[in-house]
């Protein structure tokens, strides 16, 4: 009884966490506020396109640099409390930047490395709860939780991206004022997401380790490519995929570049994401928990190939049609396909074994780390040759990993189904 109990208490504790982190980074959001914070001080899109490889590049790297000590935490959800408390509430420091009114590169580089700052913590916690989620919250409960936290995570995000558009389309405000409202209401709502974590309990606490070794722990990684097949092709998929999703964080500002939107119709395109993470949160779960998480990633790159085919579509019909027909259903999938990393996640605990999960994720990290410069690579590409390459170059990458996709097998949820993963 007390064991039901505690399980019930960790899956509403990891719920409560993770909506209000997921609310939080909706006033954060790379692929929109941030985005068009960046270009508003800057009018760079290669400062833009850095954002979006900082955040992704300080979380691997934070995930290799833990890897190899990561069953030497004794309480996971005490080591993760206190990186949440340190570094979630950091985006409070640009309400005083702001402020002083200083140049706005200095500002935008000020806030990038504060941005670097809170998602390299994330990555310090991002495996270890994963590790937590498989091992207290059973299979078919993870897809159910998961996209709850999706689900609830996105009305509060419409709840943000309402105070975003309402914020960005106030003419009294300065550009500062309306920046520093976001980004202290940003830190106010991750910092209590940081509290919620103090609620999961771990009673599978790990005993002391030996001191790892760290070259010897990432020679052996490698060698788990070759003994599950199954993690093979999905990581293979996921490593395509991520070349069609670098155009993503670009569509705003594709809409604002290519076709002079107005300011209010940005702040509705950013809008109309949020409420596309809303709707991805119902339907990513459904999928998982209904046909599995192969189908999940699946039809996340059916979607992504569907993107770019209507960038391209837009521009050879927005002389006699409102390039907004177009742009809004791009905003609307991009929004519904950022919840699909939900699939990976579940399809990676389905396929691997409990003890080398972590290490896993970690090979996940290490091998999709040089992708999280192309967004950075996308944005150089935009400045000097425009939207069209990168659609095609997004479409045909899209292609290839959907053809892939259509190779990974469903795993049962048994775990005697799961594949030998160790090296021993």
């Amino acid at each position: 009884m007390a064991q039901k109990d505690a399980g019930k208490r960790n899956f509403y504790a990891l719920l409560l966490e993770g909506t209000l982190f997921i609310t939080g980074l909706a006033f954060l959001d790379a692929d929109t506020v941030v985005s068009v914070f960046i270009h508003t001080f800057t009018g760079s899109l290669k400062l833009s396109g850095l954002a979006s490889t900082l955040r992704t590049a300080s979380s691997i790297i934070a995930q290799l640099l833990l890897g190899p000590y990561i069953r030497r935490i004794k309480n996971m959800p005490a080591f993760m409390s206190t990186i949440m408390f340190l570094f979630r509430p950091l985006c409070l420091i640009m309400v005083p930047i702001l402020a002083l009114k200083l140049d706005p590169n200095t500002t935008v580089w000020i806030f990038l490395f504060i941005y670097t700052l809170l998602w390299a913590s994330d990555g310090l916690v991002v495996v270890p709860w994963t590790d937590l989620l498989g091992r207290l919250i059973p299979g078919k409960k993870r897809g159910r939780l998961l996209g709850n936290q999706q689900v609830l995570g996105g009305i509060g995000s419409l709840i943000a991206g309402y105070i975003v558009k309402t914020t960005l389309d106030n003419a009294r405000l300065s550009e500062p004022e309306k920046y520093s409202m976001l980004f202290s209401l940003a830190g106010i709502v991750l910092l209590f997401s940081s509290v919620a974590m103090l609620f999961v309990k771990d009673t599978n606490t790990n005993t002391s380790r030996p001191p790892a070794n760290m070259l010897e722990y990432y020679r052996k990684l490698p060698g788990y490519l070759k003994i599950n097949k199954d993690y093979s092709r999905m990581l293979a998929v996921q490593l395509i995929g991520s070349f069609s999703a670098a155009v993503i964080p670009f569509i705003v500002l594709f809409g604002k570049g290519t076709f002079g939107l107005s300011p209010a119709q940005v702040s509705t395109m950013i809008y109309i994401q949020i409420i596309g993470s809303l709707i991805g949160g119902f339907f990513w779960g459904s999928v998982s928990q209904h046909m599995g998480n192969r189908y999940v990633i699946l039809v996340s790159m059916i979607i992504s190939c569907i993107i770019p085919s209507l960038g391209l579509i837009s521009l050879g019909i927005h002389r006699t049609v409102s390039p907004l027909v177009v742009l809004v259903p791009m905003c609307l999938l991009a929004g519904i396909n950022k919840g699909s990393w939900m699939g990976y996640t579940n399809y990676t605990i389905d396929v691997v074994d409990e003890e080398n999960r972590p290490a896993y994720f970690v090979l996940t990290s290490l091998i999709t780390f040089p992708t999280t410069f192309l967004a950075y690579l996308v944005g150089v590409m935009a400045d000097a040759f425009g939207f069209v390459p990168l659609f095609i170059i997004h479409l045909s990458t899209a292609i290839i990993a959907t053809g892939l996709a259509l190779t990974l097998k469903s795993p049962n949820d048994s775990d005697n189904t799961i594949q030998s993963s160790s090296l021993s």
